[in-house]
């Protein structure tokens, strides 16, 4: 019997190829992205991280079991330390790259299509309507996303840090153990319950790469 995690990806298999193949991940796998789209990137990442941490907090709060309920809490704290020092250090290097009032712009303000993600996100955070299957099929499908480029995009040697740290995060047995945990909280669904949160969390990705790139 096929999976629904697996009957997804089959389904959505070009638009997860689109997203996971995109131009401003490969070139950073390559270290040859543009030291001004990356920090465009990561700045507006931050604010969707910020919001994400938010959304992952109602999502442990809703855990059906016990097992559930501490894997997410952890990984908060893994979040909230590891992946916030990043942000931090990677926007100080990159802010030469970026003149002021831009600067300001893609720290304080979403751009494009990725506002439209993050709207997502906070009604995700906000509505009681969404159940702890779709919510968790959101975060399963994102982590997915960067689970698959971060491990099989060709990468360059001797990355500087801006690129390789970033990649580090996604990539390795501590985040395929978490995405595999994340697969199986969605294989207790079928696709009916949770295949428009997948559609949808998949197009996001995809338009985020999209409006970063050419920010």
């Amino acid at each position: 019997m096929v999976s629904t995690t697996d009957a997804l990806l089959s389904k959505y298999d070009k638009e997860f190829k689109k997203a996971t193949e995109h131009p401003l991940t490969k070139e950073l796998c390559q270290g040859t992205l543009k030291d001004a789209t990356l920090y465009a990137y990561l700045a507006q990442d931050l604010q969707f991280f910020e919001q994400g941490l938010r959304l992952l907090c109602k999502l442990t709060a809703l855990a059906p079991t016990a097992e559930s309920l501490i894997t997410l809490a952890k990984k908060i704290g893994f979040f909230a330390n590891s992946e916030n020092n990043y942000f931090q250090d990677a926007l100080e290097l990159l802010a030469p790259s970026v003149n002021e009032s831009k600067r300001e712009l893609l720290k304080t303000e979403l751009v494009g299509r990725i506002k439209n993600y993050v709207d997502f996100q906070v009604e995700m955070t906000d509505d009681n309507k969404y159940t702890y299957a779709e919510l968790v099929t959101y975060l399963w499908c994102a982590e997915e996303v960067y689970w698959k480029w971060a491990h099989d995009s060709p990468r360059a040697a001797h990355l500087h840090w801006k690129y390789q740290t970033w990649i580090d995060l996604h990539d390795g047995e501590h985040f395929q153990v978490w995405c595999e945990f994340l697969k199986k909280e969605v294989d207790r669904y079928t696709v009916e319950e949770v295949e428009k949160s997948f559609e949808r969390t998949l197009k996001a990705e995809f338009e985020f790469f999209e409006e970063s790139y050419n920010a």
